[in-house]
């Protein structure tokens, strides 16, 4: 019997999700929505706006924790089932040091930062006919392909990923004016995700029958741990218009990230007879690049007495995504395949304008504020319906003890659906998608 191997194969998702759907950091930036890049008075200016660093005239200590978690409630061909998949980790250290000069301001920054997660989880079981070529077999001499689909069998599959995308920053700011500064942030990107689907077919109602094609079930575990590296600048401009309102531009230049790719696939298939044929376990490395475009940033902030209120919106052009060969690799079948993607970022793919609002009010007790904030965050692909575009409600809390001991709590709260497809289970699943965070961030200021 022969039985052909399983073929990992990229798609232009695998360079979408690098950087879509970024949440960033620090808790009072996000109990305001992320409308910061007007605000960015914190080491959290790195990421929001570097030119925001000018602003700070103490130096500040900073140490951020997150819990993420996933929540999926899926339906597949009516069958409804939920997963969740969380994390708890660190999500920020970070130094800021304020330069003493004659007038203006020169102020540095270092720091590490995990600025987005990949987290993810899916569950289910169903009845279907449908499949694909990967389900078919030529099981005797004669050339004939024997498909383990076109009937009514029960498919079940658990799909978990999780990791994430850091930066370890170095920023500097100035003051060019008194009303004007720019700011500047060199980051050095890493990440890791590790993605695990494990798939199972059963012939229930004993549809498979006839010899050699009786099948009793088929099972597939697949594993793929991916590495990201990257370099970028971002650079961002502060304007004060008088002691109130605050106008903000940034830019981050273009990028390229590259991704290698571990890979598993291990698979079996069982007969009505009781034999088990292990398939040939497929397993190697892949490696490509991914260049990112540049994105726009542009924010306003606005204080009326102990109230702020803050708007930010990021514009970023995904049709200009492209994979590319890595400086260190031959032109293979493989990365020749995966080029021919990129026609995809085009047709497929549209400009998105990522809006934050968001504000925070001082309360009269204990030198601490209140916050709130909304983002909306659409779905890159061209033609995905409204509802998948995703929305998040924020709210957080801050108080500053001793005028130097600053405490910081965010609380997220975002939803959304998709329709996820794979080869295995080309029914796909309709999935009610929520996600919620939980921050906290000490600053020691002196």
């Amino acid at each position: 019997m022969v039985f052909p191997l399983a073929i990992q194969a990229q798609s232009t998702g695998d360079a979408i999700r690098i950087t879509d759907n970024q949440t960033g950091f620090g808790a009072r930036a996000l109990g305001m929505g992320g409308a910061y890049s007007a605000v960015a008075d914190d080491y959290s200016a790195v990421y929001w706006n570097p030119a925001g660093l000018a602003q700070m005239r103490k130096m500040e200590y900073w140490l951020g924790v997150k819990h993420d978690k996933f929540n999926n409630d899926i339906n597949y061909l009516g069958n409804s089932s939920t997963a969740s998949n969380s994390t708890t980790k660190i999500s920020s250290i970070g130094f800021v040091f304020p330069v003493p000069t004659y007038r203006g301001s020169l102020v540095f920054a270092l720091g590490y930062q995990r600025i987005k997660g990949f987290e993810y989880a899916n569950n289910f079981k169903g009845i279907s006919s449908l499949g694909t070529s990967r389900l078919s077999f030529e099981l005797d001499t004669t050339g004939t392909l024997y498909d383990f689909y076109g009937k009514p069998v029960e498919k079940q599959e658990e799909v978990l990923d999780g990791g994430n995308i850091n930066q370890y920053s170095a920023a500097g700011a100035i003051d060019v004016s008194p009303n004007v500064s720019v700011g500047v942030s060199l980051n050095y990107w890493t990440g890791n995700s590790d993605y695990s689907l494990n798939f199972a077919q059963y012939d229930i109602f004993n549809n498979f029958t006839v010899f050699p094609a009786n099948f009793n079930d088929y099972l597939e575990n697949n594993r793929i741990m991916t590495k990201y590296s990257s370099f970028s600048m971002k650079v961002g401009g502060l304007f004060h218009a008088g002691r109130s309102a605050r106008f903000t531009l940034g830019m981050e230049l273009p990028q390229t990230f590259n991704v290698k790719e571990d890979y598993l696939s291990e698979s079996s298939v069982a007969f009505d007879d009781g034999e088990i044929i292990d398939l040939p376990t497929e397993n190697g490395t892949f490696e490509y690049n991914v260049k990112i475009p540049f994105r726009f940033t542009g924010g306003v902030s606005a204080a009326f007495g102990p109230v702020l209120l803050a708007g930010e919106a990021k514009y970023t052009d995904w049709t200009q995504v492209k994979f590319k060969q890595p400086s260190n690799t031959d032109l293979t079948a493989d990365i020749s395949s995966l080029l021919d993607e990129n026609i995809y970022f085009k047709t497929d793919y549209r400009e998105t304008v990522k809006l934050s609002v968001g504000g925070e009010t001082g309360l009269p007790f204990y030198n601490s504020q209140l916050r709130a904030g909304f983002i909306y965050d659409p779905n890159p692909l061209k033609d995905a319906p409204s509802n998948e575009n995703r929305k998040y409600f924020t709210a957080g809390y801050g108080v500053l003890i001793d005028r130097i001991f600053k405490i910081d709590f965010a609380y997220m709260r975002g939803w959304w659906k998709e329709t996820t497809f794979d080869d295995l289970a080309p029914a796909g699943t309709q999935e009610d998608i929520t996600y919620q965070k939980l921050l906290f961030t000490f600053a020691y200021r002196f």
